[in-house]
Formats: C-alpha cells, structure tokens, sequence
C-alpha cells in the first residue's frame, strides 16, 4: 500500500522544475577523491561513551599540521555547536583538509535545497570529527551530525527523527541523509545499526560514491527514501535489495523523472538531490 499524499504530483512537479534549474557547479564542486575502499563497518568506530575530552580534542597548532588536520569553527560561514555534554556549545573541530572540503559541499547542497520556509540556517551540531582511535574518525575523516538548526525548522538525529511519530520529522531527516549520501559514499543512519540512532555519520574513506547492493547503509537508506519521502509505507528497511526494494526505488526515480538505472552512478546522485529537496518540501504539506 502507497501512503497518498495531498498535491503530492504538483510538489514533485515543482521539485523537478527547480532541480533543473539548478546550478551544477554547487553539487560537482568537490570530486570523488584517489582513495582506498574501505569496510562501512570499520568506517565508523561508534563514539558513543568516549569522554568529552576524547570527543572534542584540544590540538596544538603542530600536532595539526602533522596530523594533516584544521581546525573548523564554521561550514560555509555556519557555526559549529557541540551539545553531548551540557547546553550546546560552540566548538571547534579538527578536521583533514579534503574532508572539509566535502562537509562544505554538503552545506552549500543542503542550503540550496532547504524551502525558503525553513529560514536560513543558524547552526550544525556535532557529535564529534577527528578522534584519536581507529577507523575514518582517527584520520580526521569523519563527522558525526547531531542536528541542524534553521530558523524555523530543526533536524535532529540526535533524538531520532528517523523514526519520528511525525511525518514530517522523519521526511527532513532522510532528506538530510539523502543529500549527505550525495556528498560521500559511506553515510551510516539512524536504520544503520543501534550505534547511529543518534546521528548521521559521514565520511570519505571511499572512493566511489555509487549505489551498492554491497552496503547496507545504502540499501537501507534507499529503502527509507522509498519508504518516508516517497510513501511505499510497507516497504521494510532491511538491507536487502530484492524484487520489491528494486521496484520501489525503480517507481521512485521513474517519479522523479529519472528514466535510466539507479546502478548509474549519476542517476543514484541526480535521485539523492532531486529526493532530498522534494522530502524537504513535503515536510512542509
């Protein structure tokens, strides 16, 4: 069973004229990097029980420039807050170089794709970036979203928008990971495991930012796109991209008037952008 949306068609509608429009230069800035594949589940060490000032570690300008890493107190003139000790706070975060190239990238796709409705965006909190422990966060390659602030609107992993009551919750919050699924290809989710309830981990420890039966973070994102933006209510989130996952995101992108296969690596990034702005603009229906 399909959930029915109320001008569900004119909204795509509206969508697809926009995206078409859009200006490629903001989502082609940053390339697919020479770097070596890697195991989704050794990209992200879960965090969770590291101590504050393991998570947000005090970096001397030398231990920086060894580590490869800068420290970021903004994304594309955004404040970066820290919040899993107390009140949030601003922080600022060491991160490698080309990483935040992409984490920019991320921003300015995002900030393009947000209505008009949601005001401007005020902040982006963190669960943490460069940590010293194994995996893409010990590399400074890492970066762990617990919310981003709107004027109007927020978008909270961190208390779990991905399985909202609210419909409307659970629509910003995959449109968020679809456009940051964009950016790189490992974005661990709240449907990931128990460890990323909380979050949304991105890297850039992979080369390719291609579909992959082979990723579980993927299908399910995939599945959860199909299920929340989409509305395949019925549609499990399980990782496995059998007849009826591969018919949903078949019906998915044939909606978003992308005739060709999600295998195509510019299809799968055309349908992330393209789902992304469109879950944002039903959250607002």
């Amino acid at each position: 069973m399909t959930e029915s949306y109320v001008d569900l068609e004119q909204v795509i509608d509206e969508v697809l004229e926009a995206e078409r429009e859009a200006d490629d230069v903001i989502d082609d800035a940053v390339q697919d990097g020479e770097v070596a594949e890697a195991d989704e589940a050794d990209a992200c060490n879960a965090l969770d029980g590291l101590p504050d000032e393991q998570l947000v570690p005090d970096l001397d300008d030398d231990a920086l420039a060894v580590a490869g890493l800068v420290t970021v107190a903004d994304l594309d003139g955004v404040p970066l807050f820290y919040a899993r000790a107390g009140a949030p706070r601003p922080q600022s975060f060491a991160i490698e170089r080309g990483f935040s190239d992409v984490l920019v990238a991320t921003v300015k796709s995002v900030r393009f794709r947000a209505p008009q409705a949601f005001g401007a965006l005020v902040s982006i909190t963190s669960a943490g970036a460069f940590v010293n422990k194994p995996g893409a966060h010990g590399q400074g390659r890492a970066f762990d979203h617990d919310a981003w602030t709107f004027e109007d609107v927020d978008i909270r992993p961190l208390r779990q928008d991905h399985a909202a009551a609210s419909r409307a919750l659970r629509q910003r919050y995959w449109a968020l990971a679809a456009i940051i699924r964009s950016r790189s290809a490992f974005v661990l989710h709240g449907e990931y495991d128990a460890a990323h309830r909380d979050h949304v981990h991105q890297d850039n420890v992979a080369a390719t930012r291609a579909f992959t039966t082979g990723s579980e973070a993927t299908v399910k994102l995939a599945q959860a796109i199909c299920k929340h933006i989409y509305g395949n209510t019925n549609l499990a989130i399980d990782g496995d991209f059998g007849p009826l996952s591969r018919a949903a995101v078949r019906g998915a992108m044939i909606r978003a008037d992308l005739p060709g296969d999600v295998f195509d690596n510019a299809q799968w990034h055309t349908f992330l952008l393209r789902s992304g702005r469109l879950g944002f603009e039903l959250s607002l229906q």
